[in-house]
């Protein structure tokens, strides 16, 4: 059984390439690149449309039936994601954000942390999900700069004056 897809598309091939010029995300471009195809008869089945977007057939599909149920705003509708919340709540990122800005926060490893995060919020996070949200996502730096003996920098400095004078002689 053929399905004429011409019919079922109401906006014709001209609103449709003005439509497809405004699009500025990839999916809502191949949704309306495969609507103009269909419309303009360049493609005669959902597989050969989806064989040139690149994607499956049932989404060439699913992407029709969007349309046909709600028009375009509805195939253009941009969904949240659905995903798993992340493991540590925003309160407690809101409290470690505000008492790493502290001038008197004293934490020097992750596990400080953790161990905070675990006395005043009573919730257990694991050492790599903390330093992820720590050093990664807040940009927070625990580590100082080691500590160099005076002898060695005393050293450093001679050799340093050494070489700064050969230098000048050669000159």
């Amino acid at each position: 059984m053929k399905v004429n897809y011409q019919e079922r598309i109401d906006l014709t091939a001209d609103e449709l390439k003005i439509i497809l010029s405004q699009q500025r995300t990839l999916p809502n471009k191949q949704k309306i690149q495969a609507l103009y195809w269909l419309k303009t008869g360049a493609s005669q089945s959902l597989t050969d449309v989806a064989e040139r977007l690149g994607v499956h057939r049932i989404t060439v599909h699913r992407w029709l039936k969007q349309y046909i149920a709600g028009g375009l705003s509805e195939l253009l509708e941009i969904r949240q994601a659905t995903g798993r919340p992340r493991v540590i709540p925003s309160a407690v990122i809101a409290g470690i954000s505000e008492k790493l800005s502290e001038e008197s926060c004293d934490f020097k490893t992750y596990k400080e942390i953790g161990q905070w995060v675990e006395e005043n919020y009573q919730i257990s996070v694991k050492y790599q999900t903390l330093h992820k949200q720590v050093h990664y996502r807040m940009k927070a730096n625990l580590k100082e700069a080691k500590p160099v003996s005076n002898e060695k920098a005393q050293e450093a400095a001679i050799e340093f004056e050494k070489k700064s004078k050969k230098l000048l002689k050669n000159d």
